[in-house]
């Protein structure tokens, strides 16, 4: 898999079973702002929330946990629709996939991260995001 980031910076290639510790506090960080993605909550016009999508942004390339193989898999396919149990069945990889294509779109087309927080997408994927790495966890116990 190739690994990106949004800068010019160069590609970087790893396997996602084996993140990096700095991965995993990436992933823990991302999944701390859930909660200032939930919708009703969200002002797509405030200073805090743009605070909020910058310091996600900033966080998810950071921790290099973009992943611009996404062409591959069928993005957003049913993600908007009222059955969110979609979501439930994504892996990590995907997760990062889908997160990845939000961001790239969200700089061609202006506030399309908003849309994805105000359609519930953003909440789900860090809602599985947090199960996933849950799972992970049990799955080393075992």
């Amino acid at each position: 898999m190739i690994k990106m980031y949004l800068s010019s910076q160069p590609l970087i290639r790893f396997s996602l079973p084996n993140l990096t510790v700095y991965q995993t506090s990436g992933i823990r960080k991302l999944i701390a702002m859930k909660q200032d993605f939930i919708p009703f909550n969200f002002n797509a016009n405030g200073v805090k929330e743009k605070a909020v999508i910058s310091l996600f942004i900033d966080t998810f390339c950071e921790h290099q946990l973009a992943d611009n193989d996404y062409l591959n898999i069928k993005l957003h396919k049913n993600l908007n629709n009222s059955d969110t149990s979609i979501f439930y069945e994504l892996s990590l990889e995907n997760i990062l996939k889908h997160i990845t294509h939000i961001i790239w779109t969200d700089k061609v087309i202006p506030d399309y991260f908003v849309s994805k927080v105000k359609d519930n997408t953003i909440y789900h994927l860090l809602n599985r995001l947090g199960k996933t790495e849950f799972e992970a966890k049990v799955k080393s116990l075992n």
